[in-house]
């Protein structure tokens, strides 16, 4: 990608080149910039480890560990032809299915397991967190929640093996889009995605991802895996946008080039530091307009309110993960507790903006709104 210092991501396999130069960290950026690190050329390292984390690391678009794989697969053109997908083949000739499930937070407002498990009668579909469970991982440690939700070189190994990582978000919003669908990515795979509407907005190229919900049916979804399962050319098509000028959506391009934040560049703030400095500078230029329309006595006008677009926190009603909601009996428990939590959400934000428009901050004045809303649908109903 332009001016930024890239890891090599070798397609399939999950196997990560890095930059010539051994990890370190240092706050001073004159030394980062004589060190010519910016300049610097990736190279293939076999079997390193990466960076761990730190302040100035973005957790997207970032490196993950690199892969222990003994026999890497070539860079598509390093040794004159395409990659092939051996070591997923190998695995799959284990016993392993193509398809992975890794979720340990079962009962979520996208219903996530609905689907999948509707999923799973057509095609075999590894799971080994504790939602619709049906394999063990190959260690105690890599069992551990805490080692599977972080970026651990073995378990990153582990999962790279898959040729397809189901990644349903917890819920359907147009800002939220997690680890779910950019680990996959980083690990050589093929996500299999239900989750933000704008996604194909920030992909790669038009064959980065697998919408699930450009699919009738679970049925007719994993007929589409299973083609590409056994039809490798076709599959590779997915992971070409790895290969250099493989990248092609041109906005996903532009807004890289004019970010204010950076990735693995110790000279750029990370996308946590980015935002909050960007908060804090519209802050302290709001507050500067305001003393300059005092001092003014009212000849220059007071600065305009910033409002959120609902789409930056605002979700649609939750809708069953497989069928509709009329088909779902009356003790579901999805139906009885997130259509609910919805509901009681719009309400919780109508009594706070009641007390915005009103300079309120007593607590007990929230209550006094949100029982006056119940009693407004109450009699509505």
């Amino acid at each position: 990608l332009p001016s930024v210092a890239h890891p090599v991501i070798l397609s399939l396999g999950g196997q990560l080149g890095f930059i010539a130069v051994r990890c370190g960290h240092s706050r001073r950026r004159e030394r980062y910039r004589r060190g010519g690190l910016t300049a610097a050329s990736p190279v293939v390292q076999r079997g390193w480890e990466s960076c761990q984390w730190s302040p100035r690391q973005s957790r997207l678009l970032v490196s993950v560990p690199g892969s222990r794989f003994k026999g890497a697969l070539p860079v598509r053109g390093e040794r004159g032809g395409k990659a092939a997908p051996l070591p997923k083949e190998a695995w799959r000739r284990r016993g392993y299915g193509p398809v992975l499930y890794l979720q340990s937070h079962c009962d979520v407002p996208s219903d996530r397991d609905r689907y999948v498990r509707e999923l799973m009668k057509y095609i075999q579909v590894d799971s080994y967190g504790k939602c619709l469970h049906n394999r063990e991982l190959p260690s105690e440690r890599l069992r551990d929640t805490s080692t599977a939700t972080t970026e651990d070189a073995e378990f990153m190994t582990f999962i790279a093996r898959y040729k397809f990582h189901l990644a349903l978000e917890n819920a359907i919003c147009d800002d939220y889009m997690t680890e779910k669908l950019w680990r996959p990515m980083h690990l050589g795979a093929v996500p299999v995605y239900r989750g933000s509407p704008a996604v194909r907005d920030w992909m790669p190229n038009n064959l980065s991802i697998i919408l699930i919900d450009d699919f009738d049916s679970p049925q007719e979804l994993a007929k589409y895996l299973d083609f590409l399962d056994k039809n490798g050319e076709e599959y590779l098509k997915y992971l070409e946008y790895k290969n250099v000028g493989g990248i092609k959506n041109q906005f996903l391009l532009e807004s890289l080039e004019k970010r204010e934040w950076g990735v693995n560049d110790m000279t750029l703030p990370n996308y946590l530091n980015g935002f909050e400095c960007f908060i804090c500078d519209k802050e302290n230029t709001r507050v500067k307009e305001e003393q300059e329309h005092k001092k003014s006595r009212g000849k220059i006008p007071a600065p305009r309110p910033h409002i959120a677009q609902f789409k930056h926190m605002g979700c649609p009603m939750p809708t069953p993960g497989f069928g509709s909601v009329e088909d779902l009996s009356e003790g579901d428990s999805w139906k009885e507790m997130w259509l609910q939590d919805y509901w009681q959400s719009l309400d919780q934000g109508e009594a706070l903006t009641a007390m915005i428009h009103r300079n309120e901050s007593h607590q007990g004045r929230f209550w006094d709104y949100m029982h006056e809303i119940f009693l407004k649908r109450t009699r509505q109903h």
